[in-house]
């Protein structure tokens, strides 16, 4: 049986529809963030592409280094692999981390839907306190950011910390402050903090009172937090381009990097 050609029009919309599909999924791996450098995963460049057949979604996944952090990698495929199932179309998700040492241990786990203490049995700590320790200080620097733009307008401790919620959404009117509040009104929602427009604006992590007279003190804290994080992200950004460059020889690198531990470790692949 001959098997004719689709019609131009055809075409067309599957070409269409393939692209709102490869937005939505983009979309969702935006909202998946480094946990130690608080920037989504899209903007780091550590999705190194994504695949799509039908319902299924097959998401490639890099870091800077051989040698990150097991557990760091274990929590952002696994959040790689929660958002993008959320979209209603998608029925699996595959997500490949590579060029890394425990990228086998990791994509299997992750496709069975193990734990990570599950998929490494000699690791000692759940990913649910580290994830949370990293979380405070994403809400330590996004909340740092705001408070030091305040202070340049002129803004004096007192009348800081009387702003309400409301406030806050009066200054995403502002275009040269309105992505630093939207991001800090963002994880006080994630951290279920009051979102009444009466609430606190600033708060604790935990959502308390910040004492009278310790503003100050918490900047000094959180700008360190803060600085870490801008130095971390800076560093990550050189290594990954150092390994991933758009020259061939980046990627040449990378995979000899793999190829020579392998040897060192006695892993050979059939």
């Amino acid at each position: 049986m001959m098997v004719l050609p689709l019609p131009l029009k055809h075409k067309e919309v599957l070409k269409e529809d393939m692209a709102n599909a490869r937005d939505e999924v983009n979309q969702q791996l935006a909202k998946v963030y480094d946990p130690e450098l608080d920037q989504p995963l899209t903007e780091l460049g550590f999705i190194g592409g994504v695949d799509i057949a039908g319902d299924k979604v097959t998401v490639r996944f890099r870091l800077p280094t051989y040698w990150c952090a097991a557990n760091f990698a274990y929590m952002m495929s696994s959040d790689i692999r929660e958002r993008v199932s959320e979209l209603p179309w998608v029925k699996r998700v595959d997500v490949l981390l590579q060029d890394h040492f425990h990228d086998d241990e990791i994509n299997e786990g992750i496709k069975n839907g193990k734990t990570f203490l599950a998929t490494f049995p000699d690791a000692t700590d759940s990913l649910d306190d580290l994830r949370e320790t990293f979380r405070v200080k994403a809400f330590q620097a996004r909340q740092e950011r705001v408070l030091r733009w305040l202070i340049r307008k002129g803004l004096q401790e007192e009348a800081i910390l009387q702003m309400r919620v409301g406030d806050l959404e009066e200054l995403l009117k502002k275009r040269q402050v309105a992505k630093l509040v939207e991001r800090y009104l963002d994880i006080r929602q994630e951290r279920k903090l009051p979102g009444d427009i009466s609430a606190e604006a600033f708060t604790n992590p935990d959502g308390t009172p910040i004492d009278p007279g310790g503003l100050q003190l918490l900047l000094n804290k959180a700008s360190s937090t803060r600085l870490s994080m801008e130095f971390n992200t800076a560093f990550c950004s050189g290594l990954l381009k150092t390994r991933y460059g758009e020259d061939k020889q980046g990627l040449q690198n990378a995979a000899l990097q793999k190829d020579k531990t392998k040897e060192s470790t006695g892993v050979i692949e059939a």
